[in-house]
């Protein structure tokens, strides 16, 4: 009977032995090859997979290290900043002191100008009124008529020098 599968036996022995011989010469020359080159880029991997993830622990830790330096220096600055603004402070305090000092020493100097003008002024009024004391003595010494033409000649006088009226009353005396 012919058989839908015919199995030769031999053939299937041949095969078989072609098979293990196949087998054998691939584990002894190319599984260890092929399975080496996949151990050491498997290590290659882990080991670029534990330098990514120490880079990345690194990166971290820089960008931390990055965030404290410029804290510090933001710190660093405010107090610089700080410090400046005292510093403009006291140099316009010490400005204002100084520019105070100055004009006390201006209205000192004003002052003294002017009490030395004052002085000068009395005395200019002292001798002027020395001077018209001895004129009007002159004409009233010239001019020695009677009371009543004396107290007319000290008004006049006295209107010259611009007084009032009233200060004819204290020079009149009571007519006898």
């Amino acid at each position: 009977m012919p058989s839908i599968l015919q199995l030769d036996l031999q053939q299937i022995l041949s095969q078989a032995i072609s098979f293990l011989l196949l087998w054998w010469a691939m584990k002894r020359f190319a599984w260890r090859p092929i399975l080496g080159a996949l151990d050491a880029r498997r290590a290659r991997i882990e080991d670029d997979l534990r330098a990514a993830a120490q880079a990345k622990a690194d990166m971290a830790r820089l960008e931390q290290e990055l965030a404290q330096r410029l804290a510090a220096i933001d710190e660093e600055a405010r107090g610089k900043l700080q410090e400046a603004i005292r510093e403009g402070k006291q140099v316009a305090i010490e400005i204002q002191e100084e520019a105070r000092a100055q004009a006390h020493a201006v209205l000192a100097k004003a002052q003294e100008t002017i009490a030395m003008e004052l002085a000068k002024a009395k005395v200019t009024l002292r001798d002027e009124l020395a001077d018209l004391t001895v004129k009007a003595l002159e004409r009233i010494l010239k001019d020695k008529l009677d009371l009543k033409a004396d107290h007319k000649l000290v008004g006049a006088i006295l209107d010259e020098l611009g007084t009032s009226p009233s200060t004819e009353r204290v020079f009149s005396s009571p007519t006898p």
